[in-house]
């Protein structure tokens, strides 16, 4: 079973399971992962117009009637539209939004991903799969969640097998690959590119930890901090604003040097490990 499957026969199940799950798009039947369930549930879904700012209204109004709503964007450059509505109009208890949505979207390589503006927004779930099994645990998770969920989907997964693994509550960061001379922090691509950068440096004596951080919006700072006090060097593959600061706070005393921050490249990882190690 390959991702994209493995995406179909989650969605599946929540459709037979409950009347009050619905899946909005407007481009369903193109999908490897949606397609056919119209077919199967007629009344629970809906294709729609490419207008996002519609879309949005209608899972809003549908998510506060008690369904729980997922809805799956044509890509990145829906998600600002759709996010900017659903904060607007989407009611909260204190600081947690009480309407349950979930908005997939597919990201392919080259693609902007303007998650930015969202990371401090309270009650509001973002993450990233890095692989196949995470992008189908990611979704299951979401489904038995409340609140709005941005699911990033990177579309080269839905060709990947997909493999049995841990089952994680959806806000938990996952350590998968153990080292002692620094931590690299992924997520998505990332992901890859740090296990590529992690053999090759294996060669030359150097042992990295991995942590698949999988939420980014709230990060998972237990696990952040753990895995840094241990290793003493933190290490970002790619930007996201704000991290530091948190691991500055709670892993401070125990930095053997400055925080550093690269690119989701394979090049750019070696060289952050090696200046970082080599402080």
């Amino acid at each position: 079973m390959n991702g994209g499957q493995a995406i179909h026969s989650v969605l599946s199940k929540a459709l037979a399971a409950s009347n009050k799950v619905h899946l909005l798009g407007e481009a369903l039947e193109l999908s490897p992962a949606t397609h056919g369930l119209l077919q199967q549930y007629p009344e629970q879904v809906h294709l729609l117009p490419a207008v996002d700012t519609a879309l949005a209204g209608i899972a809003v109004g549908m998510a506060m009637g008690g369904a729980t709503v997922v809805v799956e964007l044509a890509g990145p450059h829906s998600l600002p539209a759709m996010v900017q509505q659903l904060i607007q109009e989407t009611p909260q208890s204190g600081s947690e939004f009480t309407a349950s949505i979930i908005l997939r979207v597919p990201w392919a390589p080259g693609e902007s991903l303007p998650l930015r503006p969202y990371l401090g927004t309270d009650g509001l779930t973002i993450a990233v799969a890095s692989s196949a099994s995470e992008a189908r645990d990611l979704l299951q998770s979401a489904l038995e969640s409340t609140g709005p969920t941005i699911l990033v989907e990177p579309r080269w997964l839905l060709e990947h097998p997909v493999k049995e693994i841990e089952s994680l509550a959806l806000n938990q960061a996952k350590i998968t690959r153990n080292g002692t001379h620094c931590t690299l922090l992924c997520w998505g691509a990332g992901h890859r590119a740090a296990h590529q950068a992690a053999d090759r440096l294996s060669t030359e004596g150097i042992e990295v930890e991995i942590l698949d951080l999988r939420c980014l919006q709230p990060l998972d700072l237990s696990a952040l901090s753990e895995s840094v006090r241990r290793t003493g060097r933190p290490i970002l593959v790619g930007n996201l604003p704000g991290m530091m600061d948190g691991l500055l706070t709670s892993a401070f005393l125990r930095l053997e040097s400055p925080p550093v921050t690269c690119a989701d490249e394979l090049g750019s990882i070696l060289s952050a490990v090696r200046q970082s190690v080599y402080y």
